[in-house]
């Protein structure tokens, strides 16, 4: 551990939370695409804002396509990038510390939208390059490479990686330390059925959850007969159904007890999504590995109306040993006719072997700047770098931290971000030394 890094962090911090506090003041939520703003005004000037920081520390940057910031530092090509993102996600919900867009420092911790996500880390990394200039740490080139689309879909890194290479290394501040090298696949399909024309009671309206990749907390159903139905559960992640209740299993289950001809689609929905089945066993897709864990399948949006029928959304994360499209043709399978299914889109698994040297070498950098046992990591949610070939999470959330992410009074420790960024410092100087 180089004892040089700590040094400059500790003496810049104020600097570095000026630079924090002055990302976090742009609104950077996706807007409406403008000539010259592909993701709205709000995220263009958080790149802005970014190339103005970097300048005044005497970087080189430039804005490409309206999208990325890249700035850069050392000679010939590239052989690290740091991929973070300044765009975020909308400020909703009661703020009770400080208003989102204004950063404020309390009992050693700082708030507001951003400074975890990611905006917060794309400073620290800011000033590793920094750090690794003032201190002669760095001979080959390292990019710092700032997107504006993270939040909604990533279209910014889709249009990058058409126009630019991308180096050979790469990590993003946008997971967990110490390293996530493992990350599930991710297949969303749609459920669709006509409307029941029979007679007899039958359901008229039902609705619950919103988005697929979130646990219904409610349900709720209306019957021919007047009679409202509601169903409760509990929200989870969508990468995470098991820790949730959903709501929209425990009204299908209901409905399929019910007698008549106008439940019968309810049955068969309630044979592929018996309540708590969230590894698709009922229809024999279940698979898991020891690399990325189990699948995990979430019903997170469903629809009935008497005049358009069913749309339900299904969310499944998929280990690497899986297929989602197969998955998607087992739930079509035991549908048995009853129910078509379309696939909107398919991510596949993303791995690094854990003897790569990107994942070796940041491993030995968090156990040297941590004190603690380094290990490769899993998730079922998808990173900034699910579809860069060779790329990894190296923080900035560290183990056990209460970040409130995409939540009110978004948080990081001031000390748990220093050290994050020593630790970029400690990669720049490990890869481009």
């Amino acid at each position: 551990m180089d004892e040089r890094i700590g040094k400059f962090f500790a003496e810049h911090e104020e600097e570095i939370l000026k630079d924090v506090a002055a990302l976090v003041a742009v609104d950077s939520v996706r807007g409406e695409s403008e000539p010259g703003t592909p993701f709205g005004p709000g995220p263009r000037r958080a790149l802005d804002e970014a190339l103005r920081i970097a300048v005044s520390h005497g970087l080189e940057g430039e804005i490409r396509g309206d999208r990325v910031l890249v700035v850069s530092l050392g000679e010939g090509e590239a052989e690290l990038g740091i991929l973070a993102h300044l765009d975020v996600v909308p400020p909703a919900g009661e703020w009770t510390v400080t208003e989102p867009y204004k950063m404020r420092k309390l009992d050693g911790k700082i708030y507001g939208r951003g400074v975890i996500d990611d905006k917060g880390p794309a400073v620290t990394a800011m000033w590793a390059l920094i750090c690794a200039r003032e201190l002669g740490l760095i001979r080959r080139r390292v990019e710092l490479i700032l997107g504006s689309d993270e939040e909604c879909g990533s279209g910014d890194i889709e249009w990058y990686t058409r126009h630019y290479k991308m180096p050979p290394r790469v990590f993003t501040p946008d997971g967990n330390f110490p390293v996530v090298n493992t990350e599930k696949g991710r297949t969303h399909f749609e459920i669709t059925a006509p409307p029941y024309r029979g007679e007899g009671l039958r359901v008229v309206r039902l609705r619950g959850g919103s988005v697929p990749n979130a646990v219904p907390a409610r349900c709720e159903a209306e019957l021919s007969d007047g009679r409202r139905l509601e169903f409760e559960g509990r929200a989870a992640h969508g990468s995470l159904p098991q820790e949730g209740d959903n709501a929209a299993t425990r009204a299908i289950g209901a409905l399929a007890d019910m007698e008549g001809e106008g439940f019968e689609l309810f049955r068969a929905l309630r044979a592929v999504f018996p309540h708590g089945d969230v590894g698709g066993h009922a229809v024999g897709a279940a698979c898991s590995d020891e690399l990325s864990g189990a699948l995990t399948v979430n019903l997170g949006v469903m629809e009935y109306d008497e005049d358009k029928g069913l749309r339900a959304q299904v969310d499944c994360r998929v280990p690497v040993c899986g297929d989602g499209e197969k998955v998607a043709g087992a739930f079509e399978r035991a549908l048995g006719g009853k129910a078509r299914v379309r696939i909107i889109s398919v991510s596949k698994p993303h791995h690094v072997p854990e003897e790569s040297d990107i994942v070796s070498g940041l491993l030995r950098i968090y156990e040297e700047y941590t004190g603690t046992p380094g290990k490769a990591l899993s998730m079922g949610g998808g990173t900034y770098v699910h579809e860069i070939e060779g790329g990894v999470a190296f923080g900035a959330e560290f183990p056990g931290s209460d970040v409130h992410m995409h939540e009110p009074d978004e948080r990081v420790e001031v000390r748990e971000l220093m050290l994050g960024g020593q630790m970029y410092a400690a990669a720049v100087a490990e890869f481009c030394g």
